[in-house]
């Protein structure tokens, strides 16, 4: 578990130790509670997100306790407190034409055989209940094979910041 020396808000850059036989795990204490990372699961973010350029590692993780399968936490590694909600797309997926992911995955430089595809999801609450979307417009592209992301803005304007589920 990583020792947190800092402030409440900052982890101290992981270390992660193990030996040949182990693998490699982090435990990171998230907003979205208790999150149990492999060491194939963490990224690199070179540019980081929009709005958030300053932070460059990432990790893939389920919630805890199985809830809601269908989504993953986006969590920075560097401050536990900044975390996101985000929902993997199918390339079959028609949410986004093949041709604008062809081309997205030549301007990032990620090989169509090595992506996986991220939503960031939003949750916005009112009186009428919650409300819940994904930004089609700026998805984030993994390269598996490298474990690098990066977020890219689709420069067609036909995707929504906020497609609801």
């Amino acid at each position: 578990m990583l020792a947190n020396t800092a402030s409440p808000q900052t982890l101290v850059p992981p270390t992660i130790l193990a030996t040949d036989a182990t693998p490699r795990t982090l435990v990171v204490e998230s907003r979205f509670g208790t999150l149990t990372i492999g060491e194939n699961a963490m990224l690199s973010m070179p540019q980081g997100l929009l709005g958030f350029g300053d932070y460059h590692d990432f990790a893939l993780a389920e919630l805890p306790e199985g809830k809601y399968p269908q989504f993953r936490v986006l969590q920075c590694l560097s401050d536990q407190n900044l975390a996101f909600l985000v929902a993997p797309l199918s390339t079959e997926h028609q949410a986004i034409d093949a041709a604008d992911i062809d081309e997205a995955c030549r301007a990032v430089g990620i090989a169509s055989a090595d992506l996986a595809l991220m939503l960031i999801v939003t949750v916005r609450r009112d009186a009428e209940g919650a409300h819940v979307s994904v930004n089609l417009r700026a998805p984030v592209f993994i390269d598996t094979r490298n474990h690098v992301a990066r977020q890219y803005v689709m420069p067609n304007s036909k995707y929504p910041v906020r497609h609801s589920l």
